[in-house]
């Protein structure tokens, strides 16, 4: 299935800004249809509105924000101000809309921006079942989502996949699924993940296919259908190589990022959340690690 509607989720963070122009190249080399969403903030206890974020400030913010801080950022030519006034979450959101605009329309992206409020979390799932692609950030310290909102909420619900970014690190200049590294462990959850990100790694040039045995394992098992995975990947002309791994003391979340790390790895492909979320919450898991310690850009599906 070819990507043709993609959706970005965005913040006023320098992590969403990244998430944006990574959006925006992938939209654009599959001609993609772009729509954004903006999710009202809360206020974090004893933090300030938006301390220690910022946006770039979009062209003609001048006349929007003369003399003010954008997004914490101070714009070009503006006199200093010993103690700016925080902006509101609206006054960020149209900012963040500007950005999104003057991102996508130079290179005749089609998109739409859509504004939800802290409960409209049921809203942003119904948008998300209907996007082939669902672009979404990494959850940081500095910037609370509401209820619902939460990486993990979606990508549950939505049942399409998700795009997860880390907040930290650039990841815009250009597309992904150029060096990918595909976690297998042969539950469906792991095939939707490898089916969904057919579309992004289409034109990868090296390809994994990772599978992390437990310990006490057959050493002449060779894992959950590896060999069948890259027949079938050849099939849509993707070569690919496998790799075993044995688990043990270190978690299988770290081994597989630290091979992405190996590998110079764009785009790690796994399955989110194979029991359930709750017990994934409970006893731990791979797709909460993942989640936590992420430093390259996930394909998750559910």
């Amino acid at each position: 299935m070819a990507l043709k509607d993609i959706l970005v989720c965005l913040d006023p963070t320098e992590a969403g800004e990244r998430r944006l122009r990574l959006a925006a190249a992938i939209a654009r080399e599959h001609q993609a249809h772009l729509s954004a969403s903006y999710i009202l903030s809360e206020a974090i206890p004893g933090v300030p509105p938006y301390e220690g974020v910022g946006i770039p400030a979009p062209t003609g913010a001048t006349e929007i924000a003369q003399g003010r801080v954008v997004a914490g950022v101070p714009l070009p030519g503006a006199p200093p101000i010993a103690s700016p006034a925080p902006l509101s979450s609206a006054e960020l959101a149209d900012i963040v809309e500007q950005r999104f605009r003057a991102e996508v329309q130079p290179h005749g992206i089609e998109g739409d921006w859509h504004l939800f409020g802290s409960g409209d979390s049921e809203e942003l799932i119904a948008l998300s079942r209907t996007m082939d692609l669902v672009v979404f950030g990494q959850a940081a310290s500095d910037y609370r989502l509401p209820t619902g909102f939460s990486p993990e909420d979606i990508v549950m619900a939505c049942g399409r996949p998700m795009l997860l970014v880390p907040f930290a690190g650039e990841f815009g200049s250009g597309s992904v699924g150029r060096r990918v590294l595909i976690a297998w462990d042969g539950t469906r959850e792991a095939s939707r993940a490898l089916h969904d990100a057919l579309p992004l790694i289409a034109l990868a040039e090296a390809v994994w296919v990772m599978t992390v045995r437990p310990r006490d394992a057959n050493s002449d098992d060779r894992g959950p259908s590896l060999d069948r995975v890259v027949r079938h990947l050849q099939r849509h002309s993707i070569a690919a190589t496998t790799e075993e791994s044995i688990g043990g003391d270190i978690p299988t979340a770290e081994l597989l990022l630290s091979r992405a790390s190996d590998m110079g790895a764009d785009l790690l492909v796994a399955g989110a959340y194979h029991h359930s979320q709750l017990r994934e919450a409970i006893i731990g898991g791979v797709s909460r690690d993942l989640l936590d310690h992420m430093t390259v850009p996930i394909l998750m599906s559910h």
